[in-house]
């Protein structure tokens, strides 16, 4: 090697550096989006509510387990199929092809899917050991985004004239925490899982407020007791051993949690459509329009993150100024529905 000019110890270092390179290239290898993704949700969860957390859970489940409820085996979530994909090999055909399969007949968890998926890459990019992994614009391409399903806007929500029959439908639901949680939904407009973890904590009946988690500002924020919510709330039966106002014994969370067959049952009955939970908050803000409310005030009330300038830094009404509108809505609903 000598005679051909070539220095063996420069030959040695440059195998040995090729040799690292490919040992470091087979370790890469190993490290899968499943694994990474495991990190981000550790690394992320105190900072989400428990919904958020829980969609991490549910789209990146391997399916197979035995059901819980009813017969069969549990199905995988939408992000399954790329969780043993090595973070190194995922590239935009990747992310392309698991969109266009799982959009086909899943598409609102696709999106989802997507979304969790772009954070948890754009979380990589700010690790020591992932961000030369996977380019930080594998998600960003515009035949990437194309290929994630794009969702009509949900606009079903309870009409003025299917008040009456809505609450009627629902106060024959058996279940009392199922049936006063649907109307203080309707007459406040919060947000399901807010409102299915509040506490006696939260409740004060002296100055008649309620101190709701608000998923936006990430704390507490103060709400009106109106009074047939405060009505309401008052006629439920306290758990000795819990301080959930909507307790569960059968729940794992100590809370309700799934409400939706009896009260689908209790609609389908009355002829009504199918509206969901979240529906409910929907109506909330459409049926505030009937009486020509602030944006603002119902926003506020809802928990909406403010749109304009004004409301974003100089707007934040005191709760008693909330009241006067917030009871004027509920006096309005409650007699559009014929409820005393």
């Amino acid at each position: 090697m000598c005679d051909q000019g070539i220095d063996p110890r420069r030959n040695k270092a440059e195998e040995d550096l090729k040799n690292d390179e490919f040992s470091q290239a087979k370790q890469n290898e190993k490290i899968t989006f499943g694994h990474v993704f495991l990190e981000y949700i550790e690394a992320n969860k105190h900072l989400w509510s428990d919904r958020h957390f829980r969609d991490h859970i549910e789209l990146s489940h391997r399916g197979g387990e035995q059901k819980v409820r009813g017969k069969g085996l549990t199905i995988p979530g939408v992000m399954a199929s790329i969780l043993d994909v090595p973070l190194v090999m995922i590239t935009s055909d990747t992310l392309i092809d698991w969109q266009t399969i799982e959009g086909q007949t899943r598409p609102g968890r696709a999106a989802l899917g997507f979304r969790i998926a772009r954070s948890c890459i754009n979380w990589c990019q700010e690790h020591d050991t992932y961000q030369d992994l996977i380019d930080s614009k594998v998600h960003q391409a515009k035949r990437v985004r194309r290929a994630v399903p794009v969702l009509k806007p949900v606009k079903n929500s309870v009409q003025r004239n299917q008040l009456k029959d809505w609450f009627m439908a629902v106060n024959d639901i058996q279940n009392v925490m199922h049936k006063t949680f649907l109307q203080i939904s309707i007459l406040c407009g919060s947000r399901s899982e807010s409102m299915r973890s509040l506490t006696y904590s939260q409740l004060d009946f002296k100055w008649k407020t309620i101190s709701i988690w608000d998923k936006v500002e990430q704390e507490d924020r103060i709400i009106p007791m109106t009074p047939y919510v405060e009505h309401l709330l008052q006629l439920l039966p306290k758990h000795p051993n819990s301080d959930f106002v909507f307790w569960s014994e059968q729940s794992k969370s100590g809370h309700i949690t799934d409400i939706r067959r009896s009260y689908y049952i209790a609609l389908e009955e009355k002829g009504l459509p199918k509206f969901t939970i979240h529906d409910l908050r929907r109506s909330f803000s459409n049926l505030a329009e009937w009486l020509d409310i602030p944006t603002g005030v119902v926003a506020q009330i809802m928990g909406h993150k403010p749109s304009a300038t004004a409301e974003k830094h100089y707007k934040d009404r005191p709760v008693d100024l909330l009241r006067v509108h917030h009871t004027k809505i509920e006096e309005w609903i409650l007699e559009e529905a014929g409820v005393k």
